[in-house]
């Protein structure tokens, strides 16, 4: 069987001939600033090493502000980019071109950054600062923050676009922002989770195209994206407070995609036959659900990448 219709079958709930694999990393830094010809070509190399049959192509081109904002007024000032800006222009580059090279073999992911990543990114703070002056100035002046957070969506809203009309069979939504603790309620509710679910939900109209939801970071509180329209749910199950049958009850009949811990455990510290351990014991608990293997979050950069294709002839045989 295809990679690509092994996804599928799982995706429409059939039983391919093996549970399909999806993972992926940050590609080191050097190949990142080299451009978009370099990226094409490490994806693709990934592809070929791994023999994964999910390629999430990473979306590097990131709504970054070197400006600070201090202030409520200057949420309204956030960058608005257009089809034309050139973080547009080179991710859709990228897209094409790992379409065109991959000839239908894998299932191809477009990362879109969720909205919070992005306004974080476009506060030019980090974002262990960002999340206590959004709650600050939102609490303060709601209307400040949703200025910033509308120009954020209609901009992620051109990348969707761009990222649905480029040939991938699906998106990849990083969602954050759900963790304990991190944003109130309130502007979870009222401003974010509505703006995201809009974005969502016009993926889900496009016909034989599906939507990754991957909720970001530890301590997640899973509740919050009950409602999020999406196929399949990656969360950090390592780190996380739910166990699968808890987020089972949250999320029901979804596609699960996940099993291995991202950042330590087996996958990273193991060997090949620990690593087979393992995944006997994750295809065990998922059993009797729809579900690709896969890890919590991207992998260490460095990880060796034998590991991974030794996953895939693990669910071969």
């Amino acid at each position: 069987m295809k990679k690509i219709e092994r996804v599928k079958q799982v995706l429409t709930g059939k039983r391919p001939d093996h549970a399909p694999m999806g993972f992926w990393l940050h590609f080191p830094k050097e190949i990142i600033s080299q451009g978009v010809e370099a990226q094409v070509a490490a994806h693709l190399a990934f592809k070929e090493e791994t023999l994964t049959d999910i390629l999430k192509i990473m979306n590097e081109n990131e709504m970054r502000s070197h400006q600070k904002i201090e202030h409520l007024h200057e949420w309204k000032n956030i960058t608005k980019i257009t089809k034309d800006s050139k973080l547009v222009k080179d991710q859709e580059n990228i897209l094409q071109r790992i379409v065109e090279a991959n000839e239908e073999d894998c299932y191809l992911l477009g990362t879109v950054h969720g909205l919070i990543a992005s306004l974080s990114h476009a506060s030019g703070h980090s974002y262990s600062v960002s999340p206590q002056l959004i709650n600050e100035h939102y609490q303060r002046d709601p209307q400040s923050v949703k200025d910033g957070l509308k120009i954020i969506e209609e901009n992620t809203q051109l990348v969707l676009e761009m990222t649905m009309g480029t040939g991938v069979q699906g998106i990849y939504y990083a969602a954050l922002g759900g963790e304990k603790g991190k944003f109130s309620d309130t502007f979870f509710q009222e401003a974010l989770k509505v703006a995201e679910c809009t974005l969502l939900e016009q993926a889900n109209k496009k016909e034989d195209f599906s939507t990754f939801l991957h909720i970001c970071k530890e301590a997640t509180e899973l509740k919050k994206y009950q409602d999020y329209p999406c196929d399949v749910i990656n969360w950090a199950m390592h780190e996380s407070e739910y166990s699968f049958e808890e987020a089972k009850k949250i999320f029901g009949n979804k596609v699960y995609l996940g099993g291995f811990d991202d950042r330590s455990g087996v996958l990273v510290e193991g060997n090949v036959e620990e690593i087979k351990q393992e995944l006997m014991r994750i295809e065990n608990e998922f059993a009797n659900n729809r579900y690709i293997i896969g890890a919590d979050c991207t992998l260490p950069t460095d990880i060796s990448l034998n590991k991974l294709r030794q996953i895939h002839e693990h669910l071969s045989q």
